[in-house]
């Protein structure tokens, strides 16, 4: 496997990590990717994604990935980012069907994964559970997601091949619990990637769209469509979720067929 193919799934941990599973469905809004998460009344779910670095990004991505690894140049240039296979094997060890997973193009990546059933999708992975919560009763369910400092190596963990050596470097506080702020880590990034390439980070949102298969009964963190009862969207700005200097929540119950 080239350098340029090893850093592509660390990407979606550095610049956007999250951009989950069932990990679930964040969107990078203005200029990165966006997602579509359904939840089904049979507790399936579709989630649908796409993830596109910033070319100012990428361009410092691909110097780390042409620098102490043997690659030549051409070869980390060339190489997507974004390692589809990779990221389709590791989803699929979880019991999730990879409906589509491709490199739509050097920098970009998109996806389509079906999940069979929630409770048993969670009840099998603990740290997954973690931050993503699925519970039902009599004629409702909900879902809540908790992103703190430390609870994000699972969501970070669907996808493989992430570089030791590029997280070492880039030490996004989400993953390695490291107390700094918004400010100091922003400032640490600027003196490692340019300030091109924070700038180009300043300007992702990360945000979800979420449908339920009944109308929207409670919420929290989430804004429920004015015109569609059983559609909300989530959003937060892409730094805040790498560095977590408050956890991210959403809370959604809605009205069970």
């Amino acid at each position: 496997m080239s350098a340029g193919q090893r850093f592509a799934p660390r990407m979606l941990a550095v610049a956007g990590a999250m951009a989950l599973s069932l990990s679930l469905s964040m969107i990078m809004g203005s200029c990165g990717a966006a997602a579509d998460l359904a939840v089904r009344a049979d507790r399936s779910a579709l989630l649908s994604m796409r993830v596109d670095v910033p070319a100012a990004v990428e361009a410092r991505i691909r110097q780390f990935a042409s620098s102490g690894t043997g690659a030549t140049g051409s070869t980390a240039s060339a190489a997507p980012l974004f390692n589809a296979e990779a990221v389709a094997a590791s989803v699929r060890a979880r019991g999730i069907t990879v409906v589509e997973s491709a490199a739509a193009g050097p920098r970009s990546y998109r996806g389509v994964f079906r999940v069979a059933d929630l409770d048993a999708l969670l009840a099998g992975d603990r740290k997954l559970a973690e931050a993503l919560e699925y519970r039902h009763g009599a004629g409702w369910a909900s879902l809540q997601l908790r992103l703190r400092r430390g609870s994000t190596a699972a969501i970070a963990g669907l996808f493989p091949g992430m570089d030791p050596d590029l997280l070492e470097a880039l030490q996004p506080p989400a993953l390695y619990d490291n107390p700094v702020t918004v400010a100091e880590y922003r400032s640490m990034l600027a003196g490692l990637l340019g300030t091109a390439a924070v700038q180009a980070i300043d300007g992702l949102a990360i945000a979800m769209v979420m449908r339920t298969p009944g109308p929207i009964l409670e919420s929290s963190g989430v804004v429920p469509s004015r015109t569609d009862r059983a559609l909300a969207e989530f959003s937060v700005r892409a730094i805040d979720v790498l560095v977590l200097e408050s956890p991210v929540e959403f809370f959604l119950k809605w009205q069970q067929p």
